[in-house]
């Protein structure tokens, strides 16, 4: 079910298989049990509770944590993707480069693909060892990686290109058009992200507001209210 459970791609794209993924959330379920045990405990012991509580809380607290969980992997692996959004960008713009220096299209793939690090090179540059195995096209090796973690940027590339060779195109001038066109996403997307955080820190602020006037008001009136 939808919002219950993540996507097989989020996990893939976050290294966890189904087994980890079962224990993860076995673990979280025992610890969400024991945490709703020890908050029963706590009301009991200070005002008092009836079973009925314990009931409501060992059904709260687990449920809550599940989602939690789904919640925090679905996040991760939305950030993972953003990052490789990046790095395929970064690919692009060194493939571009390197093409226009006059270097070979398996040259440039494959230095483009070295000249990087981080977990996003890693998985182009393993997408361009299995094509090599395979003797397979090196953008519809990268289509795949693209279809299994469920990265757009990648498989849009690899059908670029594949227009481009189709129809006699220029590949270099594809690339720079689909690099660009990332950058651009990416630019929207950070610009984006920043304005809702900025809109997230604006509650805060109205709050510490709030207790400062009342921190600053509070003797005042209570002196006022004294000598009335």
């Amino acid at each position: 079910m939808k919002g219950l459970t993540p996507h097989p791609k989020d996990l893939h794209v976050l290294g966890i298989n189904e087994r980890d993924f079962v224990r993860r959330g076995i673990r979280t379920m025992l610890f969400a049990v024991l945490l709703s045990l020890c908050v029963f405990a706590l009301i009991t012991y200070s005002m008092g509770a009836t079973p009925i509580l314990l009931i409501l809380f060992l059904l709260l607290f687990p449920v809550a944590a599940w989602i939690h969980m789904v919640r925090g992997i679905e996040v991760k692996a939305t950030a993972r993707r953003s990052d490789m959004d990046i790095a395929v960008a970064v690919f692009l713009d060194l493939v571009n480069v390197l093409l226009a220096g006059g270097a070979g299209a398996e040259t440039a793939l494959l230095a483009a693909a070295d000249a990087g690090d981080g977990w996003s090179f890693e998985q182009i540059r393993l997408a361009i060892a299995r094509a090599q195995s395979s003797r397979r096209s090196y953008w519809n090796s990268l289509r795949d990686l693209g279809e299994e973690l469920g990265v757009e940027s990648l498989i849009e590339v690899a059908h670029s290109v594949q227009i481009a060779g189709e129809h006699g195109g220029r590949v270099r001038q594809s690339l720079g058009a689909r690099a660009q066109a990332l950058r651009h996403k990416n630019l929207a997307r950070v610009e984006h992200e920043a304005e809702v955080r900025t809109e997230r820190m604006g509650l805060p602020m109205v709050v510490l507001f709030i207790g400062f006037v009342l921190l600053v008001g509070y003797p005042a009136f209570s002196g006022t209210l004294g000598a009335l």
